[in-house]
């Protein structure tokens, strides 16, 4: 199964049409950051692939601190981290898309810290 967070349609769109055909069946889209720790709650063991953005609701340049954006992921996993209870989630792939640079690193960082496979590619490239 397969994580894709972010508020843009098109993006989300493109993402798809990306993936190969085997691998479309299993994305779910997540919108906020409450359906995305849903999700990882739900598929902790099935997910294989987690692709965050960090800018949610239709904002830009979002402060990591907020609740509401893709860094509420990272401190759900760190969380569970911290009490061993990462299970399945620690072997999927990570990546963060987000165009946000600053967060996008510190979302990236934080991860690496917590020992999950992570890399930063912003959308598109």
């Amino acid at each position: 199964m397969i994580l894709f967070l972010d508020d843009d349609p098109a993006r989300a769109a493109l993402a798809y049409q990306r993936w190969k055909p085997s691998d479309r069946e299993q994305v779910i889209w997540c919108m906020t950051a409450e359906e995305a720790i849903i999700t990882l709650q739900d598929y902790r063991d099935r997910l294989t692939y987690v692709s965050l953005g960090h800018d949610l609701g239709g904002l830009k340049n979002v402060h990591t601190a907020r609740e509401d954006s893709g860094m509420e992921i990272v401190r759900y996993l760190e969380r569970l981290a911290k009490k061993d209870l990462l299970g399945g989630l620690k072997n999927a792939r990570y990546r963060i898309h987000s165009w946000n640079a600053p967060a996008g690193n510190k979302m990236y960082k934080r991860l690496k810290d917590i020992k999950l496979k992570v890399e930063y590619v912003p959308f598109g490239l």
